[in-house]
């Protein structure tokens, strides 16, 4: 019960803890550059004021403190895989004057301080749930669409086709994958958020803007020949990164769907094992039952009562890696 996130991040905010023992690492997300610049002292700032240590972190951290703009561009369940029972805390976008650098600094400030304060107010009792406090995220919806019919519904099955940019940036990941000696494959989201997988050296080198983008709100990124990460970037294994870009392109045509593809049964490779991708339990359950016998992506969703469009980002994913395809249509 002691080693729930919520718990430590409460304990380290009550009066008269050691010092050593008051100290956060708050995780990022959804930030503009310009905010990451000022958060640092601003956090610094509040952290003196409240007798706590606070550091800002990008990979991970005691509690995640989050853009609102962003947050609201993700589905529930992927940020509460992301939050992983960790504390959240928003703030508001900088739009119009709040850019001024010293207005967006007094405005954080304000914002943290209230909200940590809010933390504080909560006494970590041994038998309190997290959820009684309001400070632990929603329960996870698998967002399964129980009215769903696709007589009625039939143009939530449409599939769109990419843009030519980003169809040639599919078509570059899905040749790498197979041929180690294709070139560096560049892409970006915008500045500082520059995404670059080298095939040869089977690695990614990732931008902490560009990872949030593509992990939490599952945005495809544009080429961008020329870019480079920034100097410390995140290194991460070809395949994971891999895997998120196709899951981010799920809204999309399905790699080698045919005509009837919401009733074609689709075959698992041998062993199929999911877990180093995605260890979210919808996904597990998915990979359990196709590696059963070959099912249709009608049959897959009703089964495992999952969404539409998390259903076709699975799919979407495991079709890139070759960890399904399509049963042969037969011939009338």
């Amino acid at each position: 019960m002691n080693a729930h996130p919520i718990r430590r991040v409460l304990r380290a905010l009550l009066p008269g803890r050691p010092v050593e023992a008051k100290a956060l690492v708050v995780q990022h997300l959804g930030f503009e550059p310009a905010d990451l610049d000022t958060l640092p002292a601003v956090l610094d700032e509040v952290g003196r004021e409240l007798g706590v240590s606070l550091r800002l972190d990008g990979i991970s951290g005691d509690l995640v403190l989050a853009e609102q703009a962003f947050i609201a561009r993700v589905a529930p369940q992927v940020l509460n895989a992301f939050l992983d029972e960790r504390p959240l805390m928003t703030m508001p976008s900088a739009v119009g004057s709040d850019r001024n650098a010293r207005r967006r600094a007094r405005q954080l400030h304000a914002e943290l301080t209230q909200q940590f304060r809010a933390l504080s107010l909560a006494a970590p009792t041994e038998t309190a749930a997290p959820a009684d406090r309001g400070a632990a995220p929603a329960p996870t919806s698998s967002g399964y669409d129980s009215q769903f019919d696709t007589r009625q519904h039939a143009e939530r099955l449409a599939e769109a086709d990419l843009d030519r940019d980003r169809a040639e940036l599919l078509k570059r990941l899905r040749r790498g994958l197979v041929d180690p000696a294709q070139p560096l494959l560049e892409t970006a989201y915008g500045p500082k958020a520059t995404l670059v997988l080298d095939f040869a050296s089977g690695v990614a080198y990732v931008d902490e803007l560009a990872d949030q983008r593509l992990r939490v709100t599952r945005e495809l990124p544009y080429l961008a020949r020329g870019s480079s990460p920034e100097a410390g970037c995140k290194q991460r294994e070809l395949d994971l990164v891999a895997w998120d870009i196709a899951a981010a392109a799920g809204g999309f045509r399905l790699l080698n769907s045919p005509v009837n593809w919401w009733h074609t049964p689709l075959a698992a490779a041998p062993g199929l094992d999911v877990s180093r991708f995605s260890a979210l339990p919808r996904h597990l359950d998915l990979a359990r039952v196709l590696s059963a016998h070959p099912v249709s992506p009608a049959e897959l969703r009703r089964r495992c009562r999952v969404s539409l469009s998390d259903l076709r980002s699975f799919l979407q994913a495991a079709l890139f890696l070759g960890l399904v395809q399509w049963m042969p249509v037969p011939r009338t």
